[in-house]
């Protein structure tokens, strides 16, 4: 029995081979027998499972805690040294403190599994948005101040004019001067309506202000969880009760009309027989 080759490359094939030593392609005898493996024995039952965490180690970041505990024995010296007199030594204390408190920052911000991390950071976060909501509450206030300072300035400019149109418009009356009455009421509803506008305009102001306040405000302020109000559902309208279904009564089929009955054609009645008239005899 000559050796089986391989029939992708033709090289020789050993016995029972499954794949061919020189191309990797599955034999023809591998194709069409199935190939059995053995369970093996330690995972035919209940295999135990261990699992592992595994944490996460930073290399080249000072551990947060001890920058922190430094920055606070850094700062508490600084204090000692300037109490004591000596202010060269105290200044370059309280810079190492700063340097080491810029250093814990950042290596919390790295490493944010600690607790002190996690502590800084929302305290951090808590003073910046405070910080933020203090200068935009200056600012609108500062911005709506002059805004407002200026609408009063022009709206007592406008009742000193509207006194002086008053004051005219009575010397018109006075004097029955119809042109300078009408000029003087026209002059005057000008300025009526200046003031309702400067005024509006003044309301306008401080309603924005107040809103970017508030709106800074609400972005400073931690979040809330809000359960929503247990509306009840409400209940359908109760209808009436189905009546029963009212059916037709059944109509008869139209029948066709009657025809015409067809009457006979009338015969002529028969006539009675003739007697024969006597005969003479010769």
């Amino acid at each position: 029995m000559s050796a089986a080759s391989c029939a992708n490359c033709g090289a020789a094939l050993p016995k029972d081979s499954r794949f061919c030593p020189e191309c990797g392609v599955r034999t023809s005898e591998a194709n069409d027998v199935t190939a059995v493996e053995e369970v093996p024995p330690d995972e035919t039952g209940r295999v135990p499972v261990s699992r592992s965490a595994v944490s996460p180690t930073y290399f080249g970041v000072a551990p947060p805690l001890a920058l922190f505990a430094v920055a606070v024995a850094s700062l508490v010296l600084a204090i000692v040294v300037l109490v004591a007199g000596n202010v060269i030594a105290g200044a370059l204390l309280l810079v190492a403190a700063l340097l080491f408190f810029a250093l814990f920052v950042a290596a919390a911000r790295r490493v944010p599994d600690t607790v002190v991390s996690r502590l800084t950071r929302s305290a951090l976060d808590e003073i910046r948005d405070r910080a933020g909501f203090a200068v935009e509450a200056v600012s609108v206030h500062s911005s709506a101040r002059m805004e407002l300072f200026r609408l009063r300035r022009e709206l007592s400019d406008l009742v000193a004019q509207r006194a002086e149109a008053a004051r005219e418009l009575g010397e018109a009356v006075y004097g029955d001067a119809d042109d300078e009455v009408e000029n003087a009421r026209k002059r005057m509803g000008e300025l009526d309506r200046a003031l309702a506008g400067k005024e509006s305009e003044m309301t306008r102001v401080a309603a924005e202000a107040n809103e970017r306040i508030q709106r800074a405000q609400i972005q400073a302020q931690p979040t809330a969880v809000v359960e929503p109000p247990n509306v009840p559902e409400p209940m359908p309208v109760p209808s009436e009760p189905p009546g029963p279904v009212t059916v037709p009564e059944p109509s008869p089929v139209p029948s066709e009309p009657p025809m015409p009955v067809p009457a006979p054609d009338p015969t002529p009645e028969p006539s009675p027989p003739q007697p024969e008239p006597p005969t003479q005899a010769r």
